[in-house]
């Protein structure tokens, strides 16, 4: 399949799996077939990416290295996002979900080094991934590499780092989600509306005013739904 993007470096947010039960019909009798249902969702750049598979010939279970926040690349072919596994075959996921997120953690230089695809050409390789080396091949003219615009001055903005306990609880900024805890948060200056959720237990809010280039740190701890 050609992709539409280089690969990527890209976070594990979680891994969840759950039971399906399609049918399957024998001499006219429908039988069900139970069958592992895997949902990965990964942050790579500013969004979060949610995929499926079903555990079958061509699924194994996910790694046991894809914990939350452990790095992967990523790749992107239509409604489909390539993550590529450890050892063994690529895994291949519908894509049935995204939306925006505060800019992923970057990889440290180890992971970097530990993560960069295989290539029978090394530059090549290290030129597939975003964030990697971007020299050109030697002998290029550099006058042929496209010319890239002076990045706009942005306007000044105070930073917010919450984490949470539980650990991934999504994190919502005046109503907006702005993606998973850990996070760090650039807002602007005033007055703004936090809120963690997660699934079985009760929200977390607080309303904070943020100040130009200053640091608030929080920490949401969230209360087990019917518990006061």
């Amino acid at each position: 399949m050609a992709a539409d993007s280089p690969w990527q470096m890209g976070r594990i947010v979680d891994v969840e799996t759950s039971t399906t039960k399609p049918p399957v019909w024998i001499v006219n009798t429908p039988i069900s077939d139970d069958r592992a249902l895997y949902t990965i969702r990964v942050h790579v750049g500013n969004r979060i990416y949610q995929g499926t598979y079903t555990l079958d010939r061509g699924h194994q279970a996910p790694p046991t290295e894809w914990a939350a926040h452990a790095p992967v690349l990523a790749q992107f072919v239509g409604n489909t996002m390539v993550l590529k596994a450890p050892v063994g075959k690529d895994y291949r996921l519908r894509v049935v979900y995204s939306k925006g997120a505060p800019k992923m953690d970057p990889w440290s230089a180890e992971e970097i080094a530990a993560h960069q695809p295989p290539s029978a050409n090394k530059e090549d390789s290290a030129r597939s991934m975003i964030g990697f080396d971007d020299q050109p091949k030697s002998g290029t003219p550099p006058t042929e590499r496209p010319a890239t615009a002076t990045p706009a001055e942005e306007p000044p903005t105070g930073l917010v780092t919450i984490s949470s306990m539980p650990y991934l609880a999504e994190v919502f900024v005046d109503g907006v989600s702005m993606g998973y805890t850990p996070a760090k948060l650039k807002l602007a200056p005033g007055k703004h509306s936090l809120r963690c959720e997660k699934h079985g237990y009760n929200p977390w809010t607080k309303d904070v005013t943020v100040t130009a280039d200053t640091e608030l740190t929080l920490d949401a701890t969230l209360v087990l739904a019917g518990h006061k």
